[in-house]
């Protein structure tokens, strides 16, 4: 999201942490950047649909929307509760279906709008007890193909990014819960990679950017691995992964 202010976007973005929404816009304000936040939940369409009702009230038009909301949850197939599928499927799949149903009027009316749906790596590899993850990110990618070929003619490219490991206050948890040093996670992390390291946020962005931006004219129905060469190298995940029936938000 800072990304884009840094290069002129008027971002209007929702969670449904209001404290920590309501500071990172004005954070963002400080800094001469234009911004709306919403708190809402995007597994709700109600609230997904007033959200983006708010963003084009407020700025008078939608060419861009970035899919971002996800949870994780650790399990196993064998482990995991319906009430938690119920709750994956939601917020990781259904939101994002939401929030496109609600912004596709408005990006058939700019004449060129871009979706990017944030997928992952897991949707091509497996971690372990990440059963649900998996599945969702999976079908983001499959939602992304499908929505693409429905809206080409109306002008609008749909497009997933699928990052690798990512250095984020996330990981710093999973570090945490490994019971290892930031520098050790990223260490070990690398090592799964081709690049021998996490990506930086920014790096991600960038290619958030790139697919939503006229650069990436020409791509649609497309899943960019943003991922250090991860997933070519095959790669089966286990660091970090606990046990039970936990949820994290990132």
């Amino acid at each position: 999201m800072r990304r884009f202010v840094d290069e002129g976007a008027r971002v209007a973005f929702a969670d449904r942490d209001g404290p920590r929404g309501e500071c990172i816009a004005g954070e963002i304000g400080a800094a001469g950047g234009e911004t709306l936040f919403v708190e809402a939940r995007m597994d709700r369409e109600a609230e997904a649909a007033a959200f983006i009702r708010r963003a084009v009230d407020h700025f008078g038009r939608l060419d861009i929307l970035v899919n971002n909301a996800a949870i994780r949850l650790y399990n196993t197939v064998t482990g995991a509760s319906e009430e938690s599928w119920d709750n994956i499927w939601a917020v990781n799949v259904k939101g994002y279906a939401f929030c496109a149903k609600a912004a596709i009027p408005f990006l058939r009316q700019s004449g060129k709008g871009s979706i990017v749906n944030i997928a992952s790596n897991s949707a091509a590899i497996a971690s372990r007890n990440a059963v649900q993850y998996d599945t969702t990110k999976a079908a983001v990618t499959g939602l992304t193909r499908a929505m693409a070929l429905d809206h080409a003619e109306e002008g609008i490219r749909v497009n997933a990014l699928c990052p690798g490991p990512t250095f984020t206050p996330f990981h710093q948890r999973r570090a945490a819960a490994a019971g290892m040093t930031p520098d050790s996670f990223k260490e070990e992390v690398g090592r799964a990679t081709m690049l021998g390291r996490p990506a930086r946020p920014e790096e991600i962005a960038a290619c958030v950017l790139f697919l939503a931006s006229d650069d990436a004219s020409f791509v649609t129905g497309t899943c960019l691995f943003a991922d250090g060469g991860e997933t070519s190298m095959g790669s089966n995940r286990a660091l970090g992964s606990p046990d039970g029936d936990r949820r994290d938000d990132s």
